[in-house]
């Protein structure tokens, strides 16, 4: 579910689905593969404490689903679980595209991954591709 945590009953709501498979496409910019991902985050952006959904991660960084605009060079933080394994992280935001319903998917990039959440991480996305 995606929330914000001063959000009343109209407020916008997504179910996650769990599947850890990779996404791939031949004209994909990126520098690493994305696993998909399905799990809460609680993410900080401009000063606020937002439930977010993790669509999808790699060792670089996640993109977000969340019931709040950020724009592109914001600073954010990240709170997540994989595999059982918590996952604290700093980022920036790099792109923002605005949803209906009051929603917004972001790209973070990461600037910092607290303790073992880089190899955490990274070992996931890794056992995606198996």
């Amino acid at each position: 579910m995606v929330s914000s945590t001063s959000a009343s009953a109209s407020s916008p709501t997504i179910s996650p689905t769990v599947s850890p498979t990779i996404l791939q496409n031949v004209s994909d910019r990126r520098r690493a593969q994305r696993a998909r991902l399905g799990v809460t985050v609680t993410l900080t952006v401009a000063g606020k404490l937002v439930d977010a959904l993790g669509a999808d991660v790699s060792p670089g960084g996640m993109r977000v689903v969340a019931a709040a605009h950020a724009r592109v060079g914001d600073a954010v933080s990240l709170v997540f679980f994989v595999n059982g394994d918590i996952v604290s992280a700093s980022g920036t935001v790099q792109w923002c595209v605005p949803k209906r319903n009051g929603l917004a998917t972001f790209g973070v990039r990461f600037t910092m991954l607290e303790e073992d959440g880089s190899a955490v991480v990274s070992s996931y996305c890794r056992d995606s591709v198996s």
